[in-house]
């Protein structure tokens, strides 16, 4: 089984050294994106085992602490030139991420490099009780709506709980094979409950694998739940406008 390197690198015609030798790798898998936004959807939507972010001390740490943010199990590895900021060196390791000095020989950064993958080899096991850790989701809803996160995770097939916070309370969502199978806040269930979430505009989420509603309240396929609600909100927002307008 290979193993899944996404690489974040926003310089085109920079001449990689550590991609070459992880391309020549056996059994490891890349796959190269230019901005961050770009590699948080494709987090959400596929599994990989590795994260590498490579570019200046400063741009790399940050944009791997931001990844943190949304992604609390993934293993994140920052490839720079160097990093002899202290407190860059302390910003991650207090976000667990391993930071490889590129500006060295060959020689001791393809070590560097190899140790990293095998390390992870030797750690991957089969998840427990279903839920594999890394597939755990954070983020702010002011971020990503909860209508997109519904998407991508429906198009992605997940299965697994939706928990939304904000200053109006809680509520949960539940996936199984990229359907939506249970929605509760408050009193409502089913197809009342995911319209109000669809309202959030502030708040935090997160995303637990694997852990399957036996409740049933939701019937219809999410990308009927999507159309519906979106045209409420429009139709929502033009009302206000106008009404603003008087």
């Amino acid at each position: 089984m290979e193993t899944r390197l996404l690489i974040l690198n926003s310089d085109p015609v920079f001449q990689d050294r550590a991609l070459a030798m992880l391309d020549a790798m056996r059994k490891v898998e890349t796959r190269i994106v230019r901005t961050l936004s770009e590699a948080v959807y494709i987090l959400i939507r596929e599994h990989f085992d590795l994260f590498v972010v490579e570019g200046a001390p400063s741009v790399a740490i940050e944009q791997a602490t931001n990844t943190r943010q949304h992604f609390p199990s993934l293993e994140i590895v920052c490839a720079t030139d160097e990093a002899r900021d202290t407190t860059l060196q302390e910003q991650a390791a207090q976000q667990k991420i391993t930071v490889v000095i590129t500006d060295c020989s060959n020689r001791r950064l393809r070590k560097q490099l190899r140790a990293i993958i095998s390390t992870f080899e030797r750690t991957t096991a089969a998840p427990s009780e279903g839920i594999d850790p890394c597939h755990s989701l954070i983020g702010n809803l002011n971020q990503f709506t909860a209508a997109e996160i519904l998407q991508m995770s429906c198009l992605s097939q997940r299965s697994g709980r939706f928990t939304f916070k904000s200053g109006r309370g809680q509520s949960e969502i539940y996936l199984h094979h990229g359907m939506v199978r249970h929605a509760i806040y408050d009193s409502l269930e089913g197809e009342a409950a995911v319209a109000e979430i669809f309202r959030w505009r502030q708040g935090r989420f997160y995303f637990e694998e694997g852990i399957i509603s036996q409740v049933q309240t939701v019937n219809r396929p999410w990308t009927h739940l999507l159309i519906d609600n979106l045209q409420k909100l429009d139709e929502t927002l033009q009302l206000v406008s106008v009404q603003g307008q008087r």
